[in-house]
């Protein structure tokens, strides 16, 4: 059975990514779990989007996004067999030693970031199946942070795993509230 791969810095993991993870796994039950700018030495920096390499942009730790995915998973999605890795964009060389020798990387693409993202899985030596392509977003993680740190309903946006995830996080607010955008 085949393993394919999906990319994401899920900050924070939202419905959005759950259709995405969802839909790849229909593919296969395999999933390699991606989860990029694990951390600031491995963060890509691309002009195509400059603000996702940001710190405000970037306020959850690898290890709390990946307890966003697996507890999410497990519940609505208990058919899939996550294995949750770090995942280095900077380069095809450091995405292939992410992502290891999958079968197939699954992408979305809704801008210019998302053509590098495929351009980069490509240079890696990926097979690249591109999901769909649309015009913009369900759900952003920008809208879920900018509601969460002005106290506005955000919990709807993402699955329940997420949602705990937040809450265990004592002073978040405090830390995230004052950033700006």
């Amino acid at each position: 059975m085949p393993e394919v791969a999906v990319i994401g810095r899920f900050q924070p993991f939202h419905w959005g990514h759950f259709e995405y993870v969802t839909e790849a796994g229909r593919h296969s039950p395999r999933l390699v779990v991606g989860i990029t700018n694990p951390s600031l030495e491995r963060t890509r920096h691309t002009g195509t989007d400059p603000h996702r390499s940001s710190r405000e942009a970037n306020p959850f730790t690898y290890e709390q996004r990946s307890a966003m995915i697996s507890t999410t998973l497990a519940r609505l999605a208990p058919h899939l067999r996550p294995r949750i890795v770090t995942c280095d964009l900077r380069s095809p060389a450091t995405l292939r030693s992410s992502l290891g020798a999958c079968d197939l990387v699954a992408l979305t693409v809704y801008d210019a970031w998302g053509r590098e993202k495929q351009a980069v899985a490509e240079a890696a030596g990926y097979d690249v199946m591109v999901l769909w392509r649309r015009p913009e977003k369900l759900v952003t993680g920008t809208e879920v942070r900018r509601r969460w740190r002005n106290s506005l309903p955000w919990d709807h946006l993402v699955p329940s795993g997420t949602t705990e995830t937040i809450r265990s996080l004592t002073g978040w607010v405090s830390e995230s509230s004052d950033q700006a955008e």
